[in-house]
């Protein structure tokens, strides 16, 4: 019963942590699915639950947890991220074709009820994956409510391909990008098949964007690029980091654990294939395990299953063994957690004036167990607001080993722009644009740097492009700068015509 509440409460901080206000996800929310492997380990160790009854009723109450935390973020309206809204309620789709496999009619009439307002929700939200792994559930659920010849499944099926292809219609653009993503993303793979590192893909990924928009104009990409830090894809995102070989282990892993729950044949094991079915076909199209809510229910499905527990009570050995490495692991993590906490409290007492306080966690920033990208960017930020640019070059220098993109570079040009060192100011202003050929600012602050110098030609030059440009969202910034931009023009070109007379 203790792993059940904690369970429970993993699973309601995921989903408000998430949702909470109109704000970004809490910073600590990564954290919660290792704190709650940490529970549910030191729950094992410090309890042993030998009651049959609570054991067997176990996994029907947890998928009922699950799915009222699913439930729970159809109400939860505070946030635009509709997929990640999505994501939660398609998780909670086995939990409800699992709880109306019985034999009572109530619980069976409300399961059907339930399913076909998650139905109804996620058509209205219009996520192309949620949709998808919606209509092949319902199928499942078909199968398990009327029990029809396998010939009608599969006709069912094959009518529902055309529908399942026409989604990815339904926003093209986002598809479009997607492509685009997933293109520069599969030749770097080609480029490094055996992998990149842990921060590969935010390390390489946009300078690779900005290597095609060099050499490219192609106006329709170029008006969907952004700051990328994730493919959108899981597979890809693991291949480009840890190698295609990491990937078909992961795979063959995956396939190997399916195999033996579908030998077992139990409700609870179908229940588990059909989540692992949505998130395999989730992770193909977003990116699910950058939320901790997904961690957290494949920990509730592990911690629930009955095999789990005939695996630990087979040997008196792995219990104690299993679980001194998993301390051993939530022992790093959790220092990182307190690191991160140090860090937040320390950029916070930095930002209402408390600098002295705040200067003296920074200057120990090597020792702690903090995303190095993120921790660089944030001094070289902090250098920056102190007006110590060449401090805050060299720190985004070393920042763009971790992690590189559109920030970095507009933070690096600017610093050199103050330094008065306008030819690196240029460059990087360039190289921002060609991440992203969407956004006005770098050009207009290399117009801006070429009529400080005088060079008419490049100012002329880089004031046509701005002029010439697609606005993708009209904004007043944007006005802004394409009225001065017209402005600084006819100036310049009135100038001319009174010298030539």
């Amino acid at each position: 019963m203790i792993q059940t509440i904690i369970i429970f409460i993993a699973l309601l901080l995921s989903v408000f942590c998430h949702y909470n206000a109109n704000k970004e996800p809490a910073w600590w929310e990564s954290y919660i699915p290792v704190m709650t492997l940490f529970a549910l380990v030191l729950s094992v160790l410090l309890t042993s639950n030998r009651n049959k009854y609570l054991n067997r009723c176990k996994y029907p109450i947890i998928m009922g947890l699950i799915l009222l935390t699913g439930l729970l973020s159809i109400f939860l309206c505070n946030t635009a991220n509709t997929s990640i809204r999505a994501m939660y309620i398609a998780f909670a789709t086995p939990s409800i074709i699992y709880l109306y496999d019985t034999n009572k009619k109530e619980l069976r009439t409300i399961s059907a009820i339930i399913f076909i307002i998650c139905l109804l929700v996620m058509i209205h939200y219009t996520s192309r994956t949620g949709i998808i792994t919606m209509l092949l559930s319902g199928i499942y659920f078909l199968k398990i409510a009327f029990n029809p010849k396998k010939k009608y499944l599969i006709s069912t099926f094959v009518i529902l391909i055309p529908l399942i292809l026409l989604f990815f219609f339904i926003k093209r653009d986002s598809s479009s990008g997607r492509m685009f993503i997933l293109k520069n993303t599969a030749e770097m793979i080609m480029e490094k098949p055996f992998g990149r590192g842990s921060t590969g893909f935010e390390t390489d990924y946009m300078i690779k964007q900005a290597e095609y928009f060099r050499n490219n104009i192609d106006e329709e990409n170029a008006m969907l690029a952004d700051d990328i830090k994730h493919p959108l894809n899981e597979y890809i995102y693991v291949a480009v980091n840890y190698g295609i070989q990491t990937l078909v282990v992961i795979l063959v892993a995956v396939a190997l654990l399916i195999n033996i729950l579908h030998k077992e044949n139990s409700g609870e094991s179908r229940c588990f294939i059909h989540f692992i079915t949505l998130l395999l076909l989730w992770s193909f199209f977003s990116y699910p395990f950058s939320v901790a809510y997904t961690k957290v229910v494949l920990l509730a499905y592990i911690a629930a299953l009955p095999q789990t527990w005939k695996l630990l009570s087979r040997n008196k050995y792995i219990t104690p063994l299993l679980s001194i490495a998993l301390l051993f692991y939530c022992g790093i993590e959790l220092r990182a957690f307190n690191d991160e906490m140090k860090w937040n409290n320390a950029i916070k007492k930095f930002k209402n004036r408390d600098k002295e306080t705040a200067m003296l966690v920074f200057e120990k920033s090597d020792d702690y167990l903090i995303d190095k990208g993120r921790m660089l960017y944030s001094l070289a930020t902090i250098e920056y607001q102190n007006k110590n640019y060449s401090r805050c070059i060299i720190l985004c220098n070393e920042c763009k080993k971790y992690s590189s993109g559109y920030d970095i570079e507009i933070l690096l040009a600017n610093s050199y722009m103050f330094i008065g060192d306008y030819t690196k100011s240029l460059e990087h202003y360039s190289m921002a644009h060609n991440m992203c050929p969407v956004r006005f600012i770098p050009l207009y602050k290399q117009f801006k740097i070429y009529k400080e110098l005088g060079d008419t030609v490049n100012m002329k030059k880089t004031g046509n492009k701005i002029l010439s440009k697609q606005v993708k969202i009209p904004s007043r910034k944007i006005d802004i700068i394409i009225n001065n931009v017209k402005y600084e023009l006819q100036n310049m070109n009135s100038d001319i015509t009174i010298n030539n007379h």
